[in-house]
C-alpha cells in the first residue's frame, strides 16, 4: 500500500512539473524566434510593424488547389503582418542561423504585403493566381538571401531548412508554391552569383 501511495505521488509530482518545464522551454524558443526576427527587422532597416508566433498547423495541405492551408497563412500573414512559424519546421532546425531561415522568407513576404495597389489591400494582386503566388516565393526567397547575410547569418541556412521542411510536391501546376528543387536550386544560384564567399 505505501508503495502505491509512493507511486501515486511521485506520479503526482512529475505531472505537476512537467506542464511548467515545457512553459518555461516553450517560452525560451519564443524570446529566440523574437530576437532572431527583430534582429533580421533591425540590420536591414525594415521600419514596417511584422510580429512572430508560433502555429501547430502547417503552411502547407495535402492539395494543392483549395485545400492549401498555405492560403490561409498567406491571407493571415497579408492581412496581420504575423510571421507563424511551424513548430514541426522549428523543431527540425539545429543553429541560429536555420531559425532565421525560417523566418526570412516569411519577413520577405511581410514586408511585401505592405506595396501595391491601395497600400497592399488588394490581396488579389499579390497572392491570389497560382502563377503570381509561384513568381512572387522565388522572389521572397532572393530576398531572404539578402536578409540573412545582412543580419550576420549564414545564407546556406536557406538550402538546408528547404531540404528538412519543404513538401516534396509530385507535380505544381495548380499549386501555388515551386517544388522544393526548384527554390533550393533558385537560391543556390543566387548565393553563387552574389554571395560566393558563403558556398
Amino acid at each position: 500500500m505505501k508503495r502505491l501511495v509512493l507511486a501515486l505521488g511521485l506520479l503526482f509530482a512529475l505531472g505537476a512539473f512537467l506542464p511548467a518545464n515545457a512553459d518555461i522551454i516553450y517560452k525560451n524558443d519564443y524570446e529566440r524566434l523574437v530576437t532572431i526576427g527583430n534582429r533580421i527587422l533591425t540590420t536591414n532597416n525594415i521600419n514596417k510593424k511584422i510580429t512572430f508566433s508560433f502555429t501547430s498547423l502547417g503552411n502547407y495541405g495535402i492539395m494543392p488547389i483549395l485545400m492549401d492551408t498555405s492560403r490561409s497563412h498567406d491571407y493571415d500573414l497579408h492581412n496581420n503582418r504575423n510571421v507563424s512559424i511551424y513548430n514541426g519546421d522549428y523543431a527540425k532546425t539545429v543553429s541560429d542561423d536555420e531559425v532565421a531561415a525560417l523566418l526570412a522568407p516569411e519577413i520577405a513576404q511581410g514586408v511585401h504585403s505592405y506595396t501595391g495597389i491601395l497600400n497592399g489591400q488588394l490581396f488579389f494582386t499579390k497572392n491570389g493566381l497560382n502563377f503570381i503566388a509561384k513568381r512572387n516565393e522565388l522572389r521572397f526567397d532572393k530576398q531572404a538571401v539578402d536578409y540573412l547575410v545582412s543580419a550576420g547569418y549564414n545564407p546556406m541556412a536557406l538550402i538546408s531548412v528547404f531540404d528538412k521542411t519543404l513538401p516534396d510536391w509530385r507535380g505544381t501546376f495548380w499549386g501555388r508554391h515551386n517544388k522544393a528543387e526548384k527554390r533550393i536550386r533558385e537560391v543556390k544560384k543566387y548565393i553563387s552569383a552574389n554571395y560566393p564567399e558563403y558556398l
